[in-house]
């Protein structure tokens, strides 16, 4: 596999050559994206291994300390220690479960249920939840207008397409910040919002928000965590549900 310069940027070129008694028949292939997704899976073991081993190391680390005979801890103190434990194990839930349901969208193994369901009840309880773990300097309100129609999908995966949503913003959202979910009719659809006052995203990668391992901070010099596959559960999910997702931001703006 070699590189080479185009007007498009760098493409990656494999060559194979086959002699026979005329000459050399050469075949050329280009494997640009297989070569963009192979850095994207490095990427994302690199990713979730860091992302499993922060709350392993804490519930590790904490249970080690309970089990001590040498240390006095008063009530107070093994209260946090096994609020540690229990928090720590709910994100390592959800960092396996965001794994398995990815792995069941690529093999075409997902089921999807259809009824309908209150959008508004559905986007106050959102709210509710994840209000529960935000940084306490961000604020996540919900706006929901009247009269809406029921929504006919799968009520288990929308809510849990904004979940996603909302996690993503709550990580990216500075202190002070204020993520709003809101819901309204729209023609004869229901319409779904997350803004943010976060990051923002470059117009240049917003075609590859959904896509799967891609990171805004890929790097995670920011502290942000994540294993890049939220987005592309929600693009799946809406997608399968009859749906359809997408983005409005700029740098800096969320």
């Amino acid at each position: 596999m070699i590189p080479l310069e185009t007007e498009r940027g760098e493409r990656w070129i494999a060559i194979a050559g086959v002699q026979f008694f005329g000459g050399t028949v050469y075949a050329f292939r280009e494997l640009t994206d297989v070569r963009r997704l192979e850095e994207l899976k490095a990427s994302f073991i690199a990713t979730a291994s860091h992302e499993l081993r922060t709350p392993l190391a804490a519930v590790y680390g904490a249970a080690q300390t309970l089990l001590r005979h040498d240390f006095a801890l008063d009530e107070g103190g093994r209260d946090r220690f096994v609020s540690l434990i229990a928090d720590e194990s709910e994100r390592l839930g959800r960092i396996v479960n965001e794994i398995l349901l990815a792995s069941q969208l690529d093999a075409g193994r997902l089921d999807l249920a259809s009824e309908p369901f209150d959008a508004a009840e559905l986007v106050e309880r959102v709210v509710e939840a994840t209000r529960a773990y935000a940084p306490p300097g961000v604020h996540v309100e919900g706006r929901v207008s009247d009269d809406l129609p029921l929504v006919e999908a799968d009520r288990d995966k929308v809510r849990q397409v904004l979940v996603n949503l909302v996690e993503n913003a709550i990580k990216y959202s500075p202190d002070g910040g204020r993520v709003e979910v809101r819901v309204e009719a729209h023609e004869e659809n229901v319409l779904f919002q997350v803004r943010d006052e976060g990051l923002g995203i470059p117009t240049d990668e917003q075609s590859m928000v959904f896509e799967k391992f891609y990171r805004v901070d890929p790097h995670m010099t920011r502290g942000v965590g994540g294993t890049g596959l939220g987005l592309y559960i929600c693009n799946e999910l809406v997608g399968r549900m009859g749906g359809h997702i997408w983005l409005e931001s700029k740098a800096g703006e969320g």
